[in-house]
């Protein structure tokens, strides 16, 4: 999976090589890596991947998360929990890109699911 799951401070010197060895640590969550395709098998630039989770056998997936894909028709999603049921839907016809400023807060969780997204009060003062 493509995260930080630690980090390294050093200051170099003059005219030196550093080797570093980095041992990182156990890592349970998931992600998810995909390529979105057409009927004629070629990749879908900008198509819109969203991440919902299942609960209730499927009767109510909860939005969770969404992406595009890259050129190649790419796209990566993550951190997921683990032992979790994810849904995905995928639109690509006749979306429109438009850019829009908005205001974030960060929220330093985990992992994405129903817990993580349903609450935004608790995003704040979490030192972004």
């Amino acid at each position: 999976m493509s995260c930080r799951l630690g980090n390294c401070v050093f200051k170099t010197g003059c005219n030196e090589q550093i080797d570093a060895t980095i041992k990182l640590p156990r890592e349970n969550r998931s992600c998810i890596f995909g390529t979105v395709l057409d009927a004629a098998g070629l990749p879908v630039a900008d198509a819109v991947v969203k991440l919902l989770q299942v609960v209730d056998k499927c009767e109510f997936p909860v939005p969770l998360t969404h992406t595009f894909t890259d050129d190649n028709g790419q796209f990566l999603l993550g951190p997921l929990c683990p032992n979790t049921t994810y849904m995905l839907k995928i639109f690509s016809d006749n979306t429109q890109i438009v850019q829009k400023c908005l205001k974030v807060s960060c929220f330093k969780g985990s992992c994405i699911n129903v817990n993580t997204v349903s609450n935004d009060s608790g995003n704040q003062g979490c030192g972004c």
